[in-house]
């Protein structure tokens, strides 16, 4: 493996989790900024550059809590622990179920890509792949965007999390079949199958 490659994928397993405007409890190298802040994809140089060579974003910039640069950028993902809302507190056990986040994840990908047609389903990538098929999600899309573009929108819906320190997704609220659900996004896995036109 090149060093190239290994690069692609750790920063692949590193990609961002937190959603832009998550708010975050900062305890970095900046220690004037200690405290509560929220969180962007970081736009420094170095990013913005792997971002156009294909490489998914792996750090964050760090805002107010009304959003405001605060001129703090390159973040690791360890100097930032997620604050859940009160409404994530009182009901930090609901899940939604993968066909509810699947439909979230069209609608995100739909906003973000207008005139790109998107097939989301729940199931592996391959049909041979059985196993806790109900659980994963593939995404299909000719042409349009490359797939670290759309890497970046559905990497936030992947957040696991075994202890506080690790990231987690922004509760969601979707319509599915007429009833409204409200919840932690789940998904074992997000496929990606993009092919050219």
């Amino acid at each position: 493996m090149t060093s190239a490659t290994a690069r692609r994928l750790s920063a692949a397993y590193l990609a961002l989790r937190l959603t832009p405007g998550a708010a975050v409890r900062y305890i970095g190298t900046a220690t004037r900024f200690h405290g509560r802040a929220t969180v962007q994809p970081c736009s420094c140089g170095i990013c913005a550059a792997d971002v156009v060579r294909g490489i998914p974003a792996t750090r964050y910039e760090l805002r107010t809590t009304d959003g405001k640069p605060t001129g703090v950028s390159h973040v690791r993902h360890t100097s930032v622990v997620p604050e859940p809302t009160k409404d994530e507190r009182m009901n930090a056990a609901m899940h939604l179920s993968t066909k509810a986040t699947a439909v979230y994840l069209r609608q995100l990908l739909r906003a973000a890509f207008p005139g790109v047609k998107f097939s989301v389903r729940c199931g592996p990538k391959r049909a041979k792949e059985r196993y806790l098929e109900r659980f994963e999600i593939t995404v299909t899309w000719s042409g349009g965007p490359s797939r670290t573009a759309v890497a970046t929108v559905a990497a936030p819906l992947l957040a696991q999390y075994g202890n506080p320190e690790e990231c987690r997704p922004a509760w969601v609220s979707v319509t599915v079949d007429g009833r409204r659900h409200c919840g932690e996004p789940s998904a074992l896995a997000i496929h990606l199958n993009h092919t050219t036109a």
